[in-house]
C-alpha cells in the first residue's frame, strides 16, 4: 500500500512539472444517418471518410494559451472532400483565463482573424476510459446551430485527462479540468495519437495574419450571395 501511495505521489508530481506540450490528433469522419442514406451524397461522404485518414491536427499549449491547427497534408480528391465535410481548415487560439477566443480563417472570402466569445456548458459524466496510458473522463455538451432552416442542437462529447492539468482541447474547446484527448462533434472525431509534454515553457504566439473582425461581422461576409 505504501508503494502505491509513493508511486501515485511521484506521478502527480511529474505532471505538475509540465509547463507546455503538443498533442497530435487524427480525424475520423463517422456514420451520418442523413448523408449515408442519400444516394447522391453518400459517395462523397465515403470519399471524405477515406481522405480523413490522411489528415491530422496539432494542439500546442502552455499554462496561458493554446493554438490548434491542421497539419500539412498531401492534397487529393478525397482529402478535399474531408476538408469540406468537416470544415476543418480554421485555426483556433484560446486563453486559459478568458472566454475570448480567436478563429483564424483562410478561405475564398479572404483571410480573417475572427474574435469571438464562447462558453461551453459542460456536463461532467461518471464514465471513464483510457486513451493510451492516460485515464480520461467523459464530458458532454451541445452545439447549437442556427440557420435559415431553424435551430438545431448537436451533441458534443469530450474525453479529458485530469492528470494533464491544462484546460484546452481541439477546435477552441476549453474549460474542462484536464486536457481534452478526444473530441466528438456529431460524426467528427478528433483523437489524440501523439502526446509530447515538456518541462520547458514554449511560447504560444497569437495569430496575426488576416483582417480582424468580430464573429458577427464575419458571418455577414459569408452570408452574402457568392460572386464566384
Amino acid at each position: 500500500m505504501k508503494k502505491i501511495i509513493i508511486l501515485l505521489f511521484l506521478t502527480i508530481n511529474s505532471y505538475a512539472q509540465i509547463q507546455s506540450g503538443k498533442i497530435e490528433y487524427k480525424l475520423v469522419i463517422g456514420y451520418d444517418e442523413k448523408l449515408s442514406n442519400d444516394a447522391i451524397l453518400k459517395p462523397y461522404l465515403e470519399k471524405a471518410q477515406e481522405g480523413a485518414k490522411q489528415i491530422s491536427f496539432f494542439l500546442s499549449f502552455n499554462k496561458e494559451a493554446s493554438f490548434f491547427k491542421m497539419n500539412d497534408f498531401v492534397k487529393d480528391e478525397n482529402t478535399e472532400f474531408a476538408k469540406a465535410f468537416s470544415v476543418a481548415t480554421n485555426s483556433y487560439y484560446t486563453l486559459a483565463d478568458s472566454e475570448k477566443k480567436i478563429k483564424q480563417v483562410d478561405n475564398h472570402f479572404g483571410q480573417f482573424i475572427v474574435n469571438y466569445n464562447e462558453k461551453t456548458e459542460w456536463k461532467l459524466e461518471n464514465e471513464t476510459k483510457y486513451i493510451g496510458e492516460h485515464l480520461c473522463y467523459k464530458a458532454t455538451s451541445e452545439q447549437i446551430v442556427i440557420n435559415s432552416k431553424g435551430t438545431f442542437k448537436h451533441p458534443i462529447t469530450a474525453w479529458y485527462c485530469p492528470n494533464i492539468p491544462f484546460r484546452f482541447g481541439p477546435k477552441g474547446y476549453t474549460a474542462l479540468p484536464g486536457l481534452i484527448l478526444e473530441l466528438q462533434e456529431r460524426n467528427l472525431i478528433y483523437g489524440a495519437f501523439k502526446i509530447d509534454l515538456k518541462k520547458e515553457n514554449d511560447i504560444i504566439a497569437e495569430p496575426k495574419k488576416g483582417k480582424v473582425l468580430t464573429e458577427e461581422e464575419y458571418n455577414k461576409i459569408i452570408s452574402k450571395p457568392s460572386t464566384f
